[in-house]
């Protein structure tokens, strides 16, 4: 009996210390630690799978507004070296476009584009791009300059030199991003003098 008594206590002891231990554990650790304590072990699984599935979706959006921003580039470059058909490419089948002037397709921008600069030279720049995706569409702001100049005979008497923005939306069609709107708006313009094209010396 004395035996029995004795250990008894011992026991109880023990499991007060045990308790203890673990209430310690909580205090310290706070709510991590209370949640990891609550938790089957199955679940020790869950915040690797969750940090996957989020480093997936960051490489995806990366990827996706460098599409975005190259498609914008091949924009002002194919304006610049006159590449039409590759212009009117870019855009959706029935985009939003108001540059100054407003088109309902690419193809219709691509060919008044052509017929207004001739072979007068241009440069447009586009750059800071603010891209927000969600999904299979964008949106895109991007600061631009722009130098355009016309060719003799125009029946504009000058050129321009123009500072603005872009707002454009983008949308995503079987794995290729497109412009489905853009909206360009000019802070200011200085007036430029059209293209004169040199005369080659005869021999």
């Amino acid at each position: 009996m004395d035996k029995q008594e004795s250990r008894t206590p011992s026991a109880w002891r023990s499991r007060v210390a045990g308790a203890a231990a673990v209430a310690i554990l909580l205090a310290g650790g706070g709510a991590g630690a209370a949640a990891w304590a609550s938790q089957p072990a199955s679940a020790e699984h869950h915040p690797a799978q969750s940090a996957a599935a989020r480093n997936a979706a960051t490489v995806q959006r990366l990827a996706d507004i460098e599409d975005i921003r190259q498609v914008k580039a091949r924009y002002f470059r194919y304006l610049d070296s006159k590449q039409w058909s590759d212009l009117a490419a870019l855009f959706t089948a029935h985009p939003t476009i108001d540059v100054g002037a407003k088109y309902d397709s690419g193809k219709e921008l691509a060919e008044k584009t052509a017929a207004l600069l001739g072979d007068a030279p241009s440069a447009h720049q586009g750059f800071l791009p603010e891209i927000q995706v969600n999904g299979n569409r964008a949106t895109a702001i991007w600061a631009m300059e722009d130098y355009v100049s016309f060719p003799p005979g125009s029946s504009y008497k000058n050129g321009f030199h123009g500072y603005g923005e872009y707002h454009d939306t983008y949308q995503r069609i079987q794995g290729h991003w497109y412009i489905s709107s853009t909206v360009l708006s000019r802070f200011r313009v200085d007036t430029v003098p059209n293209w004169a094209p040199s005369t080659a010396p005869k021999n």
